[in-house]
């Protein structure tokens, strides 16, 4: 009997994603463990990536938005993330998007494409990394230094920002050493073959959107 229960949820969820992808779905339950564990596993990964997609969304949303103006709620990111059910680490997520809810618009993309990143990274941390003030930090420096280079005249406005997002997250000024760091993330070279790719990934993103009349 569990094991049909266990079958018939996982058709629903099965189901569920099929509305939310556009794609076909198998109307009959597993017929062994092996097979349920195979389809469930397969259903992981298609709801993490659905999750990192909205995320991605929506924290591009709020930093591309007017200060105080957000087309997204900072509940809305709070529960996508990996904290959403720890209290003190969703406090901090909540404290960091409502910073940059508060924000100034960012005009330049590349500022904005590393705050974002930034934000991310609390977003999608473990829950007892965000509580821990020196690993979240460690995160964000580690998605910042990721990023390609921005240009010279706007390295300073992302070290800014990017420190507004420590202090967030951390709930204290940011040390001036730890400033001190944050620039040197933001001017530590990037992959050349990372930018590369990340670039055409983007070309073939745009045009597979446009197929699905994105």
């Amino acid at each position: 009997m569990r094991f049909e229960d266990l079958a018939t949820r996982l058709v629903a969820v099965e189901a569920k994603l099929a509305t939310l992808t556009g794609t076909t779905v198998n109307t009959y339950g597993a017929t062994s463990i092996e097979e349920l564990d195979a389809r469930l596993s397969i259903v992981e990964v298609q709801v993490d990536q659905l999750i990192a997609v909205k995320t991605q969304e929506h924290i591009d949303a709020i930093v591309s938005a007017p200060a105080g103006d957000a087309p997204v709620e900072v509940e809305d990111v709070v529960a996508l993330s990996p904290s959403a059910s720890y209290a003190e680490a969703a406090d901090i997520v909540a404290d960091v998007v409502t910073a940059q809810v508060e924000a100034e618009l960012v005009e330049h993309s590349e500022v904005a494409n590393i705050i974002a990143a930034a934000v991310k990274a609390v977003v999608t941390a473990e829950p007892e990394v965000v509580v821990d003030p020196v690993a979240i930090t460690a995160a964000i420096m580690e998605a910042v230094a990721d990023m390609p280079v921005p240009a010279p005249e706007v390295a300073e406005e992302v070290a800014a920002a990017v420190t507004e997002v420590i202090a967030a997250a951390t709930g204290a000024e940011v040390a001036a050493e730890v400033h001190q760091q944050v620039t040197e993330a933001v001017a530590a070279p990037a992959d050349p073959m990372l930018d590369f790719i990340e670039h055409r990934l983007s070309i073939a993103e745009a045009k597979v959107d446009t197929l699905l009349g994105k």
